[in-house]
């Protein structure tokens, strides 16, 4: 494991990269604008993927009012993916510590000085527990929606979706994190961000990160929140691109892939399988299929009813919600395979 000098009040650079974040991106500023760490240390730099609402103007005005930071860098993603932008934040970057937000979040006022306090214990990369919440006003169908992506069933098994707020989580190293904390010197080591890879580039660098012979540092004084996709259309979409993407990176960095980014896939197989057979004559697979899964649901569904606050008849739908999710996931990583296929294998193009 690779050692590190104390911090003494470093320069940090943060970074947010947003695409039509009108509705979320001018509260992430303002959790920005409360954080008590000393502000005249804190280089902010904001880079629009081309945005079409008012985010590009969000980001003018917050760098008119954000007069006390060291600086406010306003920039334009070229390639408008999210591995571009990451790379025009890493070369705008002057930090010691580069810290990456997301605009979808919400961060405490010691967000930043919590990061710096564990990076001073010699740690090379940090974050820390990152749950994830509903937006303003909550509808009764959003907070369904909240308890499905809170649920162990309906989201992944990462470290970082925890809850603890408290800090009484032991610290361990782990494979990833969310709104990580970077050393200057292990992005300088690690290099850019892959731009194949536009959704899974944080899997791929944190690999990296670990290969590279540096350790990844959950400790959960570290502390943010994310909010949830607003409706069901937009959470299934964004677990097909996931699953897409998970399908597309078996291409690029297999490493980074967990066996449990694949049970989606391997659920569609079965499904597809056991349809085939049932077509055949042959119903006994497809029939205890459904009844393993139906189990599960029903239990795993009934289980998070109790988590919906204050109860509501649409968390009957729970049962037909997880489903949805991983299908669409696994739909979207067999897509992402065979696209991988097709640009892999000679001729398969033509």
């Amino acid at each position: 494991m690779k050692t590190f000098e104390p911090l003494s009040n470093p320069h940090i650079s943060v970074g947010i990269v947003a695409l039509n974040e009108e509705d979320y991106l001018p509260d992430m500023l303002s959790c920005i604008m409360a954080q008590n760490y000393p502000h005249h240390l804190i280089q902010v730099v904001l880079v629009d993927s081309g945005s079409n609402d008012s985010t590009p103007q969000i980001m003018k005005d917050f760098a008119t009012r954000a007069t006390d930071f060291e600086s406010v860098v306003l920039l334009h993603n070229p390639g408008k993916t999210a591995p571009r932008g990451w790379n025009v934040f890493l070369e705008a970057a002057t930090g010691e510590v580069l810290v990456r937000l997301d605009a979808h979040a919400r961060i405490p006022d010691n967000f930043l000085s919590q990061t710096i306090a564990v990076l001073h214990e010699g740690e090379a990369v940090v974050g820390g527990s990152r749950p994830t919440i509903t937006p303003k006003n909550a509808s009764d169908w959003q907070r369904v929606l909240h308890t499905v992506e809170e649920s162990l069933f309906g989201a992944s098994i990462a470290k970082y979706r925890g809850k603890s707020k408290s800090g009484s989580d032991a610290p361990q190293y782990v494979k990833s994190v969310f709104h990580p904390g970077y050393r200057r010197s292990v992005i300088d080591a690690v290099g850019p961000f892959n731009e194949e890879l536009t959704r899974t580039e944080d899997n791929d660098y944190s690999y990296r990160i670990r290969k590279a012979g540096y350790k990844i540092r959950f400790d959960s004084r570290i502390y943010s929140e994310q909010i949830i996709r607003p409706s069901l259309f937009a959470m299934i979409k964004q677990k097909y691109n996931n699953g897409y993407w998970i399908g597309r990176t078996l291409f690029v960095q297999p490493g980074c892939i967990e066996v449990y980014h694949l049970v989606p896939g391997a659920f569609v197989l079965a499904i597809a399988g056991g349809i085939a057979l049932r077509l055949r004559g042959v119903k006994l697979p497809l029939r205890m299929l459904a009844a393993s899964y139906g189990t599960a649901d029903l239990a795993l569904s009934a289980a998070s009813l109790p988590k919906v606050n204050p109860p509501t008849s649409k968390a009957g739908c729970l049962p037909l919600i997880f489903p949805a999710l991983h299908i669409a996931y696994g739909i979207g990583t067999w897509k992402g395979i065979l696209e991988g296929l097709k640009e892999t294998i000679p001729g398969a193009r033509g």
